[in-house]
C-alpha cells in the first residue's frame, strides 16, 4: 500500500525524479537507500503477539501517521517514497530516500555518508523513538548485544550440532549354539537330562543365555547414550533462547537501517524483506 510518494506513480518513478536533479559523483555513488520502519508486535497486537499477521487497525493507522510525518521531517528533500506493508508477520514501512544534498553553489549531490553515517544512524533511531512516544512506543536499549549473543548463540547450536558423534552401532546378538547331532551325543544329551546331570550342550545353552544376558545391557547402555546424545543436541539447536527474549515494556520502535540497500533503480528499485 503506498502511503506516500514525491512523484510519478510508483516508488521507481519517485526515486527517478529526485535522482534526475542530482549530480552523480561516480559508477560506484549510492544512488538511493531502503529503510525499514516497524514496531514491536506487542502494540500492534497486545496479548496476541504470537498470532503472525494480526493487527489492530487503529493502531497501525496511528503508528503509520506518525512515521510518515517524521520521515519528512528527517528528509524533506530525500524522501522518494513510503509504502506500507501488511502482508507479513507485524506491519512495517518501507522507505526510499535518495541522499542528496546541496553544496555551496545550490545543486544537488548525491553524498549517502553525509546522511547515514554511523552517529546519524543512531540518531535515527533515538529520534523516531521519541517521535512514537506518545503511542506508547520507545526506543530498544542503545548499544544492546542481546540480538548478538542470540545469533552467536544460535550458530554456536548449529556448529555442535554437526560435530554430534554418529550413533552408536549395536553389536551382534550372540549366536545360538547347535543343537547336538549325531546319535552318541543326541543319547548322552538324553541320559544326562534324566540322570540330572549337566551335559556338555546343556552348558553351552547357559554359556549362552549368560552371554545374551550381557549384550542386552550393552545394548540398553548404548540406546541410554544415544538418547542422552540426542536430548543434548535439541538442547543446543533449539531456539528457546530467541523465543524466551524479554519482551521490550512499553513497546520499541525497530529501525532495522544499519544494512542499507544500495537500489541501482535499474527497473524497480531493489526491496530488502523484514524477517
Amino acid at each position: 500500500m503506498v502511503v506516500y510518494l514525491a512523484d510519478g506513480k510508483t516508488p521507481y518513478q519517485a526515486a527517478k525524479h529526485l535522482l534526475d536533479s542530482a549530480e552523480r559523483r561516480n559508477r560506484e555513488t549510492v544512488l538511493c537507500r531502503e529503510i525499514v520502519l516497524s514496531a514491536s508486535p506487542s502494540y500492534f497486537r497486545p496479548g496476541r503477539e504470537s498470532m503472525g499477521g494480526v493487527f489492530e487497525l487503529d493502531k497501525v493507522k496511528a503508528w503509520a501517521t506518525a512515521s510518515l510525518a517524521w520521515a519528512k521531517r528527517q528528509w524533506p528533500d530525500q524522501l522518494a517514497s513510503v509504502v506500507l506493508h501488511l502482508d507479513e508477520q507485524t506491519p512495517h514501512l518501507h522507505l526510499l530516500i535518495v541522499p542528496r544534498v546541496k553544496s555551496a553553489t545550490g545543486a544537488w549531490k548525491l553524498n549517502s555518508k553525509a546522511l547515514f553515517d554511523r552517529e546519524r544512524l543512531r540518531e535515527l533511531q533515538t529520534g523516531y523513538g521519541d517521535a512514537l512516544t506518545p503511542l506508547g512506543i520507545r526506543r530498544g536499549e542503545p548499544g544492546s548485544q542481546a540480538a548478538h549473543s542470540e545469533v552467536r548463540q544460535f550458530y554456536g547450536a548449529v556448529n555442535a550440532a554437526k560435530t554430534l558423534p554418529e550413533r552408536a552401532r549395536l553389536p551382534p546378538a550372540p549366536k545360538p549354539p547347535a543343537p547336538p547331532s549325531g546319535m552318541a551325543a543326541e543319547a548322552a544329551d538324553a541320559l544326562g537330562s534324566a540322570f540330572g546331570i549337566e551335559t556338555s550342550h546343556q552348558l553351552v545353552l547357559k554359556a549362552h543365555a549368560e552371554a545374551m544376558r550381557r549384550w542386552r545391557e550393552t545394548c540398553k547402555e548404548l540406546r541410554q547414550q544415544d538418547s542422552v546424545a540426542w536430548e543434548q543436541m535439541k538442547a543446543r539447536s533449539a531456539l528457546a533462547p530467541l523465543a524466551r527474549r524479554r519482551r521490550p515494556e512499553p513497546n520499541q520502535a525497530h529501525t532495522p537501517d544499519k544494512r542499507p540497500l544500495h537500489a541501482l533503480l535499474q527497473g524497480h528499485p531493489r526491496r530488502r524483506q523484514l524477517l
